[in-house]
């Protein structure tokens, strides 16, 4: 069986009708209901695992990042 690359899938793609195209795009977004949501929080315990950052390093990160996020912008 040959193996699925973006590539071939779009040209099979781009060879279908219109409505065919539509069923393809609502397929792929029934698809992707289906996984498990994916974690959008880092875990720090595996980073700490594979990285030089301490925990006092992550910490400051942290809150440098809460004070970028208290700046105002102006507006024009």
């Amino acid at each position: 069986m040959n193996s699925v690359t973006a590539e071939r899938v779009m040209q099979k793609f781009e060879v279908l009708p219109e409505n065919a195209k539509k069923e393809v795009d609502d397929f792929i977004d029934f698809l992707l209901q289906k996984r498990p949501p994916r974690k959008k929080k880092l875990d720090k315990k595996k980073l700490l695992e594979i990285s030089q950052w301490t925990e006092e390093d992550i910490k400051a990160v942290e809150e440098a990042g809460k004070e970028i996020n208290k700046w105002q912008l102006e507006t024009f």
